[in-house]
């Protein structure tokens, strides 16, 4: 009993020495806990940007939008008349639907012509275009059984049409894509930078690699990174033919997608740079990404709307080059839209880009040795 003792109360003394088991394992449910509590905070999508374009603008259509306007999913928008396509709502305006009310609406109600009211569903993400569709079923079929009833009828005073944009056969498949090949990318990019400069502070020839680089803290980075930029675009390659085998829609202009891939990529080097150097060991730089990279696609805000987290869960976001990258990504391939259309979400990918550039640079630079001497930053 005393053996045993002693082997339970050597493995704690183990456990608290080690920083990394302690954050992994007591620091890291506490993050989690949070993080996830405030991406699901309310339980439910509310204010999802809708556009009512009235053409009709009489009193049934005013009506029509104060029902809509009446649930607490929706946040209206209204257009009286339509000057742009469909289309440029979604991607400008970042609408979930467009309701369309047609031109005189309220008289062919009142003339029994049982008019259609269309709606077009954004469809490239599942969630919340099914609670969007189904605040406007609820208040456009109150507004029917209500117009139905004063006439007299027993069939339907008007028909409502859905009509699901990007993704109209809501193939989970085709939604999930992005995000998929945006964890394979950041899992691999991170992890083999992390391995490689944490195995040169093991083997402590971080120095000589830094000597045959002549003292210059760019040409060591860029050298140990370029080799993994290459096989980074044979992994694109690779991600090319899945497009093939799986069956998905190949993206129909190529630069966008290697453009934003490219910055993902690059950004995702310098952090697994980062923690390479700031743990001597593999093991800990490796347990230290997975603990900060884990919750990302959680709170990236591809499945639950990323305006919909509460502040903790969006400042995190912002940390990792993941959610910018895997929303425009879907932008890209799912709505077919360019790169004006994600310039927002490109500006934050830049950021990053440079942020973690930098820090990848001081850590080296660090590293080296060489800290005081400016000259050989950039030698």
């Amino acid at each position: 009993m005393r053996n045993f003792l002693s082997i339970v109360k050597r493995e704690f003394k183990l456990f608290f020495a080690d920083r990394i088991m302690l954050m992994l394992y007591l620091g890291a449910p506490v993050l989690y806990g949070f993080l996830f509590g405030y991406v699901y905070d309310k339980g439910k999508l509310t204010d999802l940007p809708i556009v009512i374009v009235d053409n009709d603008n009489s009193p049934t259509s005013a009506k029509l939008i104060d029902m809509l306007s009446e649930t607490d999913m929706l946040e209206l928008k209204v257009v009286r008349y339509q000057k742009d396509g469909t289309e440029s709502y979604f991607l400008n305006q970042g609408a979930y639907a467009v309701v369309n009310i047609p031109y005189r609406f309220e008289a062919s109600l009142m003339r029994g012509d049982y008019p259609e009211l269309n709606t077009y569903i954004n469809n490239s993400n599942l969630i919340p275009s099914n609670y969007v569709a189904r605040a406007v079923m609820t208040a456009a079929g109150t507004l029917n059984v209500i117009k139905t009833r004063m006439s007299g009828k027993k069939n339907e005073a008007f028909h409502l049409n859905l009509f699901k944009v990007y993704n109209p056969g809501s193939n989970y498949f085709y939604f999930i894509w992005p995000s998929y090949l945006a964890i394979i990318l950041q899992s691999v990019v991170m992890v083999v930078l992390a391995l490689s400069f944490s195995a040169e502070q093991q083997n402590k020839t971080l120095r000589t690699v830094y000597e045959r680089g002549g003292h210059s803290v760019l040409l060591t980075m860029f050298g140990k990174l370029l080799p993994y930029l290459l096989l980074s675009a044979l992994l694109l390659g690779i991600f090319g033919i899945y497009f093939k085998v799986f069956k998905q829609p190949f993206p129909g202009t190529l630069f966008p997608v290697l453009l934003v891939s490219f910055i993902f990529i690059a950004s995702n080097a310098f952090i697994g740079m980062s923690a390479g150097l700031l743990f001597k060991s593999q093991l800990k730089s490796l347990q230290f990404l997975i603990i900060l990279s884990m919750p990302v696609y959680i709170s990236s805000g591809f499945s639950w709307p990323f305006e919909q987290g509460g502040w903790a869960a969006q400042l995190f976001s912002f940390i990792f080059p993941f959610m910018p990258f895997v929303n425009g990504l879907r932008i890209l391939l799912i709505e077919h839209g360019t790169l004006t259309d994600i310039k927002d979400y490109l500006n934050i990918q830049l950021i990053q880009l440079l942020v973690y550039f930098l820090i990848a640079c001081a850590m080296l630079w660090w590293h080296t040795g060489d800290r005081f001497n400016l000259r050989r930053f950039y030698k």
